[in-house]
């Protein structure tokens, strides 16, 4: 068995890794680099593979950055089947349509080329075939199982096992433990090599208990100011957790009232999908279903679907709360409210997510005073605060525990999905502490299990 990186190694975004056996060649995700111009580019480079060689895909949740180039990889030639789990073939579906809509967007305001065509989105959905948590199937000398990844709804890491050979997982994204509403990451069995995310991998979150207190002080201070709160927000999972706490929040009436806009066409579908399958939340969330709460509707809360609705908002009185992506800033409706807020130093940008290399969220996260918004250069005179813990991922400590209480470890590690950085640190504390040979994969490199 081989195993090629070819994206997310030494880097967040981007994550595609082909696994060769001398029957089949699988596609471990096809995500999207994001984050800069340059990513941009990368994405319109050739695959280190021939598409057409490819047998089939197995991906591991909706994110853009493990599903966005599967259009293009139908594009170019692959034929054959894409397994996903059935909640994230229904958010698939949404977030390859809202990304080919805003590059349809993009080439008629600024004529950037189109990596892929709505046609190309269709005929990637149309290769979707489902497989449920722990069902075992079957490829061609290979098999394979989703696990609970914990991170978003659907979210799975992948067992695969060769015939009379090496047994191999993927962790795809692994979620922040505990979540609020979906159930917490699986065991992990007994696999031969492991290939996990890094993203936190040299950072711990601070402690869940905090976040709530801090959301509280971040919107009663605006409050106080007259201000404005945006908070951008990735539109799964990151914008229902967001939901459903300012649900409780609200309804306990532990911040005064206030109008809270949910500018997110994203984000509002992607909750009604959310609500589709109760059977993957947790018994707490499950509670609360069960007794008539709807966990992301609550008093206040105003959700511009339309474009029109959208531009409701600049006139709305003061003061607000604005949620809208995209959650790195670099793209999405976040971008307008920026420009009109940024230079107000009675508002508030809240930062509740990773922020990539490259991108405005990162910019400002790191203290610049002047950044470029859609062509114009804004003055940051607001507030730029940041919560670790909404992260929808694992941090290096968590990460750690999930390896050590697998029911065997494996006997080796290679650490992806993470800058530099973040994967080196990953894998040092792998050897050091649980002493398995680890290392941080290059791009195009190929290991021979």
């Amino acid at each position: 068995m081989k195993v090629t990186f070819c994206g997310a190694a030494r880097e967040v975004t981007g994550s595609c890794h082909l696994v060769q056996t001398d029957n089949s060649r699988v596609l471990l995700d096809c995500g999207m680099f994001q984050g800069s111009a340059f990513a941009d580019a990368k994405n319109f480079r050739d695959f280190c593979f021939d598409p057409k060689s490819i047998d089939v895909v197995v991906v591991t949740h909706a994110h853009l950055d493990h599903i966005g180039r599967l259009p293009k990889l139908v594009k170019e030639g692959f034929k054959g089947k894409i397994y996903m789990t059935p909640p994230t073939a229904k958010l698939a579906k949404l977030v390859l349509e809202d990304a080919e809509q805003v590059m349809e967007d993009e080439y008629r305001r600024n004529f950037r080329p189109k990596l892929f065509e709505r046609e190309d989105v269709d005929r990637t959905v149309a290769k979707i075939v489902l497989a449920d948590y722990s069902r075992r199937v079957k490829l061609d000398g290979l098999s394979f199982r989703y696990r609970d990844a914990g991170h978003i709804l659907g979210s799975a890491f992948i067992e695969m096992d060769e015939a009379d050979g090496p047994r191999i997982a993927f962790s795809g994204d692994l979620g922040n433990v505990p979540d609020q509403i979906l159930k917490p990451t699986a065991q992990l069995a007994g696999q031969d090599v492991l290939i996990v995310e890094s993203t936190y991998g040299n950072r711990l979150h601070e402690k869940m208990e905090t976040r709530e207190i801090e959301l509280r002080k971040c919107i009663t201070e605006t409050l106080k100011q007259n201000g404005v709160l945006l908070i951008p927000a990735f539109a799964i999972e990151r914008t229902q957790l967001l939901l459903f706490e300012l649900n409780h929040l609200v309804e306990n009436r532990l911040i005064p009232p206030v109008d809270i806009y949910l500018d997110s066409p994203l984000a509002i579908k992607a909750s009604a999908v959310m609500q589709e399958f109760p059977e993957d939340y947790n018994k707490t969330a499950l509670r609360q279903v069960a007794g008539g709460d709807d966990l992301f509707v609550f008093p206040g809360l105003h959700k511009t679907l339309s474009r029109d609705d959208s531009k409701i908002i600049n006139e709305a009185p003061r003061p607000k709360v604005i949620i809208a992506g995209s959650g790195m800033m670099n793209g999405g409706r976040i971008l307008h409210h920026l420009i009109r807020y940024l230079s107000d130093k009675r508002s508030t940008v809240l930062i509740i997510g990773y922020q990539a290399d490259g991108t405005l969220g990162r910019r400002l996260y790191e203290g610049d005073k002047r950044v470029e918004v859609l062509g114009e250069r804004v003055e940051v005179k607001a507030k730029i605060k940041a919560i670790g813990s909404y992260s929808a991922h694992a941090d290096q400590r968590q990460i750690m525990d999930w390896i050590k209480s697998a029911e065997k470890l494996p006997s080796s590690v290679y650490c992806v999905h993470g800058d530099e950085g973040a994967a080196v640190a990953l894998a040092t504390r792998l050897k050091e502490d649980l002493k398995i040979p680890a290392e941080a994969p290059k791009f195009d490199e190929t290991i021979e299990i």
